[in-house]
């Protein structure tokens, strides 16, 4: 058993084919084939069960996928922790970006410890906060910045900053020139929301049904910067944080909710029990020094 088998295995499963799996890895698929026998007969068990259609990994494949995976996630990281041991600052950090945020505060820290650490590359990717949090368990990105709470069992977490939600609309709307606004004035109109994969989508639907109604949600984006243009062509209201309120350009109207859950908390998690590489610690320790 070695490395590349795992791989092969590993790329087969995520494949969900020994064919596509062939073109990811651009190897002859007998080769793979032949790897996951050689695996199974040094391993004395059975991975796929091929009785069925498609390939379903056994209970003793499942396992042996999880471990892999870790496998793969170590091998990989282990010339950063050796240059790391060697005192060389540099390394690579994965960052996964609420697409519901404020940029700023972020990239002012992340600025600083570029500044610090210019040997250190990142790739930043931008998701609503369901994504992020499968993302780190998938050993995917690094560090996430996302919605709090979250599972504290699977991830650590630091917060970053609390804010209001705000009620969004065109200047013309009706309810413009009120100073505050509850769930339940609301329950006539459109709402422009964001997709299932935000967790802020989760918390206005819930608001709305603690005032008794399911909201009536005319269109769903993933990008907060389209509702400019929905709220100007008069499609409906929103309800975004307050950073993010504070983005848009003036010929909108933002309104206070009479509603305790209208409270927005932003923060930086990690997965538990993850190998961290030393640029990764940095950065988190670096940004808990200025939080």
């Amino acid at each position: 058993m070695d490395i590349k088998h795992m791989k092969y295995f590993v790329e087969v499963v995520d494949q969900n084919s020994m064919t596509n799996a062939s073109k990811s890895l651009y190897i002859a698929q007998p080769t793979i084939s032949k790897a996951i026998k050689d695996l199974e007969k040094e391993l004395d068990m059975v991975l796929f069960d091929r009785s069925k259609r498609q390939l379903v990994l056994t209970d003793a494949g499942r396992v042996f996928y999880k471990k892999c995976k870790e496998i793969l996630t170590l091998y990989k990281d282990l010339p950063k922790e050796i240059n790391s041991l060697l005192g060389l600052e540099t390394g690579h950090i994965s960052i996964g970006l609420s697409a519901v945020m404020n940029m700023n505060k972020f990239i002012n820290i992340l600025g600083e410890f570029h500044h610090k650490y210019p040997g250190v590359t990142y790739n930043l990717v931008e998701n609503g906060g369901k994504m992020i949090e499968t993302q780190l368990i998938n050993d995917e990105i690094d560090i996430g910045i996302t919605t709090l709470p979250v599972d504290k069992t699977i991830f650590h977490s630091i917060t970053l900053y609390q804010e209001d939600l705000r009620l969004v609309l065109n200047k013309e709307h009706p309810l413009a020139n009120s100073k505050h606004v509850d769930m339940s004035m609301l329950k006539d109109e459109d709402f422009i929301l964001f997709n299932e994969d935000f967790y802020l989508n989760d918390k206005i639907i819930e608001a709305a049904k603690n005032a008794g109604y399911i909201p009536n949600t005319i269109s769903k984006i993933s990008q907060w910067n389209f509702i400019e243009n929905l709220l100007n062509a008069h499609l409906g209201v929103s309800i975004l944080p307050e950073n993010i309120v504070n983005l848009l350009n003036g010929s909108f109207k933002n309104i206070k909710l009479d509603d305790p859950g209208m409270r927005w908390e932003l923060g930086v998690i990690w997965k538990r029990d993850k190998y961290l590489s030393h640029a990764t610690r940095q950065w988190i320790e670096f940004m808990k020094a200025r939080l």
